[in-house]
């Protein structure tokens, strides 16, 4: 359930979905607003904690802080409810989620003092949050807004036609030490604060490191069939062609390609000769060994295997057996039955000269598509011989 939901929160942050978006910001603000309507709630109905406050305007701010809540709440759930009719993009969605909370927020900072209290943090941290889910064309209005109001709210201060924190009667800090009242709501505010937004950086580290890691298996993936591709291919040929040479270990390579590949698509179509692929790629991986082995799709309908610790006569062996089980699979594609056979060319490594290996297995490949196809050829030194 966990790694349901972490994955998908992950994408949430890829898709950029603004449905998607407006729940998950929606439902990441509200707790936020909730604990600051809660600590109102509790000096509104403490006398001794009203002192510290403008009561007419706490008032106005609960009232202010209680809409806010109700408003996100609204959001996540109509954003959730036409989440399959709402457009990828649509800015007046965007706008209902990050306008009141961004601009509420903005002014609940300046209320409390921005400076001196962990308010200016928290805004930070909603504009991280903000931020991870939408565009930057979508926050660069609010974001204007909030900076207007608090740079407007500092200038009127320095005119002396603002106070700071006018919600408050009377600072927070006056060169003594903190009331009670305060020192509890700086905790509790402090920690509103530091701890998710930790917990958000982490988070996103981690989720940045998935994504690298995804992207990495991509580059060296080739979609169709799940083998490897030509790149990574040729990079763990280099790799094992040197281990070879260092070990003096048998390393062997098979090259392979379907046979009357171009009469399959012109007479059945391209989707025909993908599921072919695909067929020839799951038979690869089904006969090699895992971890060990190194299966790859080249490009179009050629394939190849990597075979370490095995010799020629070991990978002529994994070569019929391919031959032999494609030529007994029943590939079946819009209700007609694809009969498919596959032409092999194998060659061993010798003195770590991979590249010239592979150059050998593919002229042995091109010696068994002459001599009739559906056939295993091998070089024996530097001369194709033909096994099947």
């Amino acid at each position: 359930m966990i790694r349901d939901l972490r994955d998908g929160v992950d994408a949430a942050l890829r898709s950029r979905r603004t449905a998607t978006a407006c729940v998950c910001f929606s439902l990441l603000t509200v707790p936020f607003l909730l604990i600051v309507w809660c600590l109102q709630a509790w000096a509104l109905t403490h006398p001794d904690v009203l002192a510290y406050f403008q009561p007419g305007r706490l008032l106005a701010a609960q009232w202010g802080v209680g809409l806010l809540v109700l408003w996100q709440a609204g959001v996540a759930v109509l954003a959730w409810q036409r989440r399959e009719v709402i457009a990828a993009h649509a800015p007046w969605w965007a706008a209902g989620a990050l306008a009141p909370v961004l601009t509420g927020w903005s002014v609940l900072a300046l209320l409390y003092g921005v400076q001196d209290t962990p308010m200016g943090m928290l805004l930070v941290e909603i504009l991280v949050f903000a931020r991870a889910f939408f565009p930057l064309r979508d926050l660069k209005a609010w974001m204007a807004l909030g900076a207007v109001l608090i740079v407007g709210h500092e200038l009127l201060q320095a005119l002396e036609v603002a106070a700071y924190a006018p919600l408050l009667s009377r600072p927070m800090f006056d060169g003594h030490g903190l009331s009670d009242w305060w020192t509890w709501w700086l905790r509790i505010m402090f920690n509103a604060s530091v701890l998710p937004f930790a917990a958000a950086v982490f988070y996103l580290f981690a989720s940045l490191a998935r994504q690298r890691t995804e992207l990495e298996s991509l580059a060296r993936t080739d979609m169709l069939t799940g083998l490897a591709n030509r790149r990574e291919f040729m990079a763990r040929l280099v790799q094992e062609s040197q281990r070879q040479r260092r070990g003096d270990q048998p390393l062997s390579l098979v090259m392979l390609d379907v046979d009357h590949f171009k009469q399959i698509n012109d007479t059945h179509g391209h989707p025909a000769g993908d599921r072919v692929l695909a067929s020839l790629g799951a038979l690869v991986r089904a006969n090699v060994r895992q971890e060990v082995d190194l299966a790859a799709r080249l490009g179009g309908e050629e394939f190849a295997l990597l075979l370490p610790e095995t010799d020629a006569e070991g990978a002529q062996r994994v070569a019929r057996k391919i031959v032999e089980a494609l030529r007994a699979l029943p590939i079946e594609h819009a209700g007609h039955l694809l009969p498919v056979t596959v032409s092999a060319g194998v060659a061993q490594v010798h003195q770590g000269e991979g590249e010239q290996a592979l150059r050998r297995a593919d002229d042995c490949l091109y010696q068994a598509k002459r001599q009739g196809r559906d056939r295993v050829v091998a070089a024996e030194g530097s001369e194709p011989v033909a096994m099947s």
